[in-house]
């Protein structure tokens, strides 16, 4: 019996665990979190066994499990990581971790086994996307990412609610976005350049570059590279006034004897006045071209308030992701989700099958 082990019982975790037991019914599950109230609700369903994180025990379970999936913050993920990898446990992780998982080669190496990274939405499937366009489709020139968890319709006053962090989300406007531009990887403003996108279903939206990239930098070798995050229209003209007036800056200033960085009041005031309960709606579109042929995707998930379609999708990838990993069909090394473009209509599949809405269109330019 295949034995799996989940790190981490949040919004994504607790989905992925949910997912799995559907995709691999006989397996029987290893769960740790800090929470108590989550393990004892996992369990009471059989085949599950619940642990309290401490120290050291992420690679004492790991002897007995054939693999791990991790869907941690973050700031911690990749602790849990170097345990599980130093114990030659597999991983597949959905976190977005700042540190290089390439310097892990050689130790994954070793060991034989492997770690999958960005196993979510985005990144994920939208690398699986664009991982199928360089490599299958052979479209190099151009490569247009576009992406975004957006409310049903705009909210006031900034067309948006808060579903999760609001302290990482303001840093998205900040921390400079990496794009490939004529084969050159550069740093840019996020805000600098700001576009209109069209979704088929849902209207036109704005976008502004992200810094969303992170593997598909290093491995996929076209000749501009870009991915953008999606709002409603308005949005970021009010994010940029913001910015402008220095409400994002990180810089530490004193008020009344009380030092406070402003991005940190920002995201208080986020938490709290735009914290709404409004269904949601993950959007994802691949735009590639190459000598003659254009090829575009659009993959849509309307969420409602219990099932939020962000966590939703990125479970669902996370999910498969482990599936491919206990049918054996991931190779051992660093696996970026782009690396996984052949296993790109299974995924449809099964995305298609949890009500993900995806389109796709080629076109031949003589």
């Amino acid at each position: 019996m295949t034995s799996i082990m989940i790190v981490g019982l949040g919004r994504v975790g607790s989905r992925t665990l949910k997912y799995l037991r559907e995709l691999i019914p006989k397996a029987s599950f290893i769960v740790v979190d800090t929470d108590k109230n989550k393990l004892v609700e996992v369990s009471k369903y059989e085949g599950i066994e619940a642990y309290q994180y401490e120290p050291g025990i992420l690679g004492k379970l790991g002897e007995k499990v054939d693999l791990a999936v991790t869907a941690l913050p973050s700031s911690i993920a990749w602790r849990s990581i170097l345990e599980l990898t130093s114990r030659c446990v597999s991983v597949v992780d959905v976190s977005f971790v700042n540190e290089d998982p390439y310097i892990l080669e050689k130790v994954i190496g070793e060991c034989n086994s492997f770690l999958v990274v960005d196993a979510g939405f985005a990144p994920g499937y939208s690398n699986i996307v664009a991982g199928y366009a360089f490599y299958k489709l052979g479209l190099k020139y151009n490569i247009e990412i576009a992406v975004g968890g957006i409310p049903e319709y705009p909210v006031p006053p900034i067309g948006y609610v808060v579903t999760w962090s609001a302290r990482d989300l303001l840093e998205e406007y900040t921390r400079p976005a990496r794009i490939i531009e004529d084969g050159v990887v550069k740093s840019v403003d996020p805000l600098a350049f700001i576009k209109n996108i069209e979704i088929p279903g849902i209207g036109v939206l704005e976008a502004f570059l992200s810094d969303g990239l992170r593997t598909m930098l290093r491995n996929i070798k076209a000749r501009n590279l870009r991915e953008y995050t999606l709002r409603w229209p308005g949005h970021i003209s009010a994010i940029r006034l913001l910015r402008d007036l220095g409400f994002l800056n990180s810089d530490e200033v004193e008020i009344n004897g009380v030092t406070i960085k402003p991005i940190d009041f920002t995201a208080t005031l986020f938490e709290k006045k735009l914290s709404l309960k409004i269904n949601d709606i993950a959007v994802l579109q691949v735009s590639a071209s190459g000598d003659t042929l254009q090829y575009r995707e659009t993959a849509l998930l309307k969420g409602s308030i219990e099932d939020p379609a962000t966590p939703v999708f990125t479970a669902l990838v996370h999910a498969y992701t482990v599936k491919l990993g206990v049918e054996k069909k991931i190779k051992p090394g660093v696996i970026a989700p782009e690396n996984l473009y052949e296993y790109k209509e299974e995924y449809e599949k099964y995305l298609a099958s949890k009500g993900v809405v995806i389109n796709k269109e080629s076109t031949i330019q003589q």
